[in-house]
């Protein structure tokens, strides 16, 4: 699974305390930080310093992660989730597209997929939270990440 990370914007990453999760980057890694304890998450950088491997190791709310590569700084949310972890992700840098095609459309949203980006279109009237960012209008969004809408996994 590939993720097209925007620049700043918050991609929220599920886990499991049965498996192994990957994060491998086209630079390498230069440092990470968590934000909860030492006790919480296993963390181990392999790869030739390419790729982060983490695993919870108790239940329970986790924190946040920053990843700084030589290139850029990523942020993540770690939650835990037994059903649909996510595994092997390689990270590649996002870009705003603009040939779109239509992905998803309900009453209230709509979401467009481009190559290296995704645009999220708010049909309401008032603004929706949708990772972490609030969305008036329309909002270009990371690519492959899961998108969280008012508090639900709405996609990946």
């Amino acid at each position: 699974m590939t993720f097209y990370i925007l620049l700043n914007q918050l991609t929220t990453l599920f886990v499991s305390l049965n498996l192994l999760t990957t994060l491998t980057f086209d630079s390498e890694i230069q440092s990470y930080l968590y934000g909860g304890s030492k006790e919480e998450v296993f963390f181990q950088v392999t790869n030739n310093h390419r790729t982060l491997a983490i695993k919870p190791l108790m239940k329970g709310k986790l924190s946040n992660l920053l990843i700084i590569t030589k290139e850029r700084k990523y942020y993540f949310d770690l939650s835990l989730d037994e059903a649909n972890p996510h595994q092997f992700i390689e990270i590649k840098d996002g870009i705003a597209s603009h040939a779109l095609k239509k992905m998803i459309k309900t009453s209230v949203y709509e979401i467009l997929e481009g190559e290296a980006s995704m645009l999220f279109i708010n049909r309401k009237s008032q603004e929706a939270m949708v990772n972490g960012l609030k969305v008036k209008h329309r909002e270009y969004l990371s690519k492959g990440v899961p998108i969280i809408y008012e508090g639900m996994r709405i996609l990946n």
